[in-house]
């Protein structure tokens, strides 16, 4: 009996040694085959994107003329009343912030250790951004609320960015960057207390660039929402499809008479 209860005890050291090293893994993992597709097609569509939206081409001093308010529905109508360059020139700062904070995760040790897969994740993010963004704002060539305004100046009437409201190209970059960087840190450390602080914290700071361009009668607030959902779903779903299935390990206890011992489970 005593042979046996030191041989379930060399047995559970080496199942507990075997399951911490699997623990301590980085929680994603990157290959060729899969993140070739993503960053390539990725940035592939980000440059036809970027050639669509360079196409766009400015309103007339004729067109704007016709322009009424009472034309956008109710719910957007209000951002007709914005123009703010400060407001603009603020967002324009937090965005710049937001999009280098995932950089700072490589302060920590065992994150700068993975430094190429977070790297690869995050250039991906950018590519499905840019490819969105571009896309969609030189197809749909929506007007900016402040060419509603009669206080803006003409020339930011007639240039080729008043074409270019939808969506929100700071809003989807801003929330992919602050769910990339709240989701791959609580993916190092799912127990940290930290993590409640970091995902307040950047989705504070992304919403607030989103009520600036709303303030700046840069965007509508349909504009903004859909930034808002866009840019969360890149960067909550780039670090899930990277996610290692061996996260999902658990060590279940289990004895008898008979036999003592652990059963690891993998789930895939």
């Amino acid at each position: 009996m005593k042979k046996r209860i030191i041989q379930s005890v060399l047995l559970l050291v080496f199942i507990a040694r075997f399951s911490g090293s699997l623990l301590a893994q980085s929680p994603y993992s990157v290959t060729w085959e899969k993140d070739g597709y993503i960053l390539g097609g990725g940035s592939a569509a980000a440059f036809g994107g970027f050639l669509i939206d360079r196409s766009v081409t400015p309103l007339s001093t004729n067109d704007i003329s016709v322009l009424s308010r009472e034309s956008i529905n109710a719910f957007d109508r209000s951002a007709t009343y914005n123009y703010s360059e400060s407001a603009g020139t603020t967002s324009d700062f937090l965005r710049n912030t937001l999009m280098v904070a995932p950089l700072a995760l490589f302060l920590d040790h065992s994150i700068r250790a993975d430094w190429e897969t977070i790297l690869v994740m995050y250039s991906e993010v950018g590519a499905l951004v840019g490819a969105t963004n571009y896309t969609l704002k030189g197809t749909i060539k929506r007007i900016r609320p402040f060419v509603y305004n009669p206080d803006t100046p003409l020339e930011k009437k007639i240039s080729s960015d008043a074409r270019k409201s939808f969506f929100s190209g700071h809003t989807i970059i801003t929330f992919a960057s602050a769910v990339f960087l709240s989701t791959v840190y609580s993916d190092y450390y799912p127990e940290s207390q930290w993590k409640y602080y970091i995902w307040a914290g950047s989705l504070i700071t992304a919403s607030s660039v989103g009520f600036l361009r709303y303030e700046a009668g840069q965007h509508f607030p349909t504009d903004i929402l859909v930034g808002v959902i866009v840019g969360s779903a890149i960067g909550y779903g780039i670090p899930w499809i990277h996610r290692n299935k061996s996260e999902e390990v658990s060590l279940i206890p289990h004895a008898s008479y008979a036999e003592y011992g652990f059963t690891l489970r993998l789930k895939f």
